[in-house]
């Protein structure tokens, strides 16, 4: 293949098809189809090269299917070249489609696409629907107890100024051990479950299915996929579906970069790479299509970290946004929007509480406490050398207490300062508030996401070290329509190719929530507080979670002191956000009121001909 002797390597491809196929062996097989249709693409022939590829990604998604770890899983198409056979497969049936005006073959690049992209994400939204307590002994039940417990205890002595760096070290490693220990007894539990073993993953939307059930009038959704092969945007509409070439990968991570240092910049005023963003990312597809309201981002590699609402549309005179003229949300793929909405009306029971505040939880640590301090630093704290500081929260006590102002004193419960302890959090229960809002700091690990934590109390109490970590976010039962995370970067996490972002997000849908509010970059105290108390006064107003936020990022960019990105960009509305959570009362009440009427009328009807009779 190297040396262009196309024949031969295709003579060669074929003999380790026959002796994979012999030998039973997955690996050899996918990896040979995706090679032999290389050497077809090198030939010209795509025609060949579409089928090996197909070919090649039915055996891939046969040993997924086969794999028992959620972890295997989840790394799997993302490493050692899979992924690719799904991106050249994409590309050609692109090409050819449009070159061809072949509509099927496009519609083919859209559901491929679909199956390439957050694929453990809908893998745990499958997940979250079934119970892991039948067919589980309670031995290991406990066990796993002990170890989540042991957990936390190795944290709290974390915490301890005393300790030298040989201590720590000893606490770190004895940490690794704990951890994988628990993976261990995890897998465990769901290999002897019975439910796990007949778990039947979802089938992937098409085309038409999107059209029909999913996307709603005036409404554009923009699937992007960047490979290294090429880039594409999958524009659709209820009645009409575009395929766009993009620019190289390549030259969209350079935009997008250097427009993220300028936005999350405050001092910056300079935002004409939004207006090329703007052209290169929005303007192709929106020129297609009328009357758009609303957009829907699906977004891929880099385009994770962009708030597409702070793009620039227009290039000299004053900066115009493009929340401005959309609502815009964010959705790990159009078949994971579906399984959340499906997973919300399938449960039936809605939450009779509106809403559970937590903010400004007491930081008591090496010697410092948050509510005398500016700071409270946390000193080698997740690893060796690294230490979090952690600024005071002035204004969250404020943001809690407020946004709870908008709702009956029945209907929420707020828990600030000392309440805002990690085991007051878990003896709620959670499943009866529509809304879960933090208010509070949060460490993201991109290496390990299963340590990625919000911080609440934080002392030396053995019982919960403090930190809502993602391995016991997992284990919450939630029945929220919005979990609001008003704290940096909780949109953030590990970028895994084609799986978008590992963190806080992914834990939180797989608890119960159907939509989020999660922030890409370290926020502004205050600017966060006036940015989140006005969001709920517009849900209390009825407005879905989408428009909410744009209505309330739009009063901060029309203020004189708030207007500049870094202040309302950074939060996006992430899953199910055309969610209406608040619904007006007035209408039961009136059809109540019709109904008695109604039978008074009938009643009085029938007297009256009985009378005249």
């Amino acid at each position: 293949f190297n040396l262009g002797n196309y024949e031969k390597a295709i003579d060669s491809y074929k003999m380790s098809l026959e002796l994979g196929s012999k030998l039973r062996n997955g690996q050899i097989l996918w990896e040979a189809y995706l090679e032999l249709a290389n050497t077809y693409i090198k030939k010209g022939d795509y025609y060949s090269a579409i089928e090996n590829l197909k070919n090649s990604i039915n055996i891939i998604e046969n040993i997924r299917s086969k794999l028992v770890l959620e972890e295997y899983k989840y790394s799997f198409l993302s490493t050692n070249k899979r992924l690719d056979s799904y991106y050249k497969l994409i590309d050609i049936l692109v090409k050819i489609g449009l070159r061809e005006n072949k509509i099927s073959y496009l519609r083919d690049a859209l559901l491929f696409s679909e199956k390439a992209r957050a694929r453990s994400f809908l893998d745990s939204i499958e997940l979250s629907k079934i119970s892991f307590e039948e067919g589980i002994s309670q031995k290991l039940r406990y066990y796993e107890v002990e170890l989540m417990n042991e957990i936390s205890n190795l944290y709290t002595k974390l915490l301890n100024p005393e300790l030298t760096e040989n201590q720590k070290q000893q606490l770190y490693n004895k940490l690794e051990e704990v951890e994988q220990e628990l993976e261990n007894i995890r897998r465990e539990m769901r290999k002897n479950n019975p439910a796990y073993a007949n778990l039947q993953y979802p089938q992937f939307i098409t085309l038409d299915e999107a059209q029909k059930k999913l996307i709603s009038k005036k409404t554009l959704v923009l699937s992007y996929l960047m490979s290294s092969e090429a880039s594409y945007v999958f524009a659709l509409t209820k009645d009409h579906f575009k395929v766009i070439p993009l620019p190289p990968t390549e030259e969209i991570k350079r935009l997008v970069r250097n427009y993220l240092i300028k936005i999350s910049d405050p001092e910056s005023n300079d935002f004409n790479n939004g207006y090329e963003l703007y052209l290169t990312l929005i303007d192709p597809a929106l020129r297609h299509f009328s009357g758009i309201k609303r957009i829907i981002i699906i977004p891929d590699d880099i385009l994770h970290y962009l708030p597409f609402e702070s793009i620039s549309i227009l290039k000299n005179g004053r900066n115009k946004w493009l929340i401005e003229n959309f609502t815009i949300s964010y959705a790990p793929s159009l078949t994971s929007i579906k399984e959340i909405i499906e997973r919300r009306n399938d449960n039936g029971k809605r939450a009779k509480k509106y809403l559970l505040a937590i903010g400004n939880p007491l930081l008591e640590v090496n010697g410092n406490n948050s509510s005398k301090n500016s700071q409270v630093v946390l000193k080698s704290f997740y690893e060796p050398g690294v230490d979090v500081t952690l600024d005071s929260l002035r204004f969250s006590t404020q943001e809690v207490e407020r946004i709870s102002s908008y709702f009956p004193l029945e209907k929420k419960k707020v828990l600030v300062a000392e309440e805002a302890a990690e085991e007051r959090v878990k003896e709620i229960d959670l499943t009866q508030y529509k809304i879960i809002h933090f208010a509070t700091h949060c460490i993201i690990d991109d290496k390990k996401p299963a340590r990625s934590s919000i911080i609440l109390k934080l002392d030396q109490d053995p019982q919960e070290d403090g930190l809502l970590q993602v391995r016991e976010i997992f284990n919450l039962r939630l029945n929220a329509d919005l979990v609001t995370l008003s704290a940096c970067q909780t949109g953030k996490g590990a970028l895994i190719r084609g799986e978008g972002i590992e963190g806080l997000n992914r834990a939180f849908f797989y608890a119960g929530a159907s939509s989020l509010i999660l922030s890409l970059w370290s926020v502004n105290d205050q600017a966060t507080s006036q940015l989140m108390q006005r969001f709920y006064f517009y849900l209390k107003k009825r407005f879905s979670v989408e428009i909410a936020l744009q209505k309330a990022k739009l009063e901060l960019i029309r203020s004189k002191i708030l207007s500049h990105p870094f202040y309302w960009a950074a939060f996006i509305a992430y899953g199910n956000t055309q969610i209406t959570i608040i619904r007006n009362n007035f209408y039961p009440l009136f059809f109540t009121s019709a109904i008695i009427l109604a039978l008074i009328l009938s009643i009085f009807i029938k007297i009256k001909n009985g009378k005249s009779h």
